[in-house]
């Protein structure tokens, strides 16, 4: 188990990941931020019992937050990198 993981990955935009507790097969948290170039539509997303336990997805222009708790559908950052 790590305590945390972070990157920063660079695909038409720019987005940053930090993996708190992480195990193989579940995260305890896992946020995200991206600042992209396409703009999209404000949006809040909120996701219970899907691809995490708990978590949303906050969307405004270029912007984009994501919080998930318990996720078991992690991101493999090794492949980021």
């Amino acid at each position: 188990m790590k305590l945390f993981d972070y990157l920063h990955h660079y695909d038409y935009g720019h987005e940053w990941y930090l993996n708190i507790g992480c195990t193989k097969f579940v995260n305890l948290f896992q946020f995200n931020m991206d600042w992209s170039y396409y703009a999209g539509r404000p949006i809040l997303l909120i996701n219970v019992l899907g691809e995490s336990f708990c978590g949303f997805t906050l969307t405004v222009g270029k912007f984009t937050f994501s919080v998930d708790f318990l996720a078991y559908y992690q991101r493999d950052l090794d492949w980021y990198r």
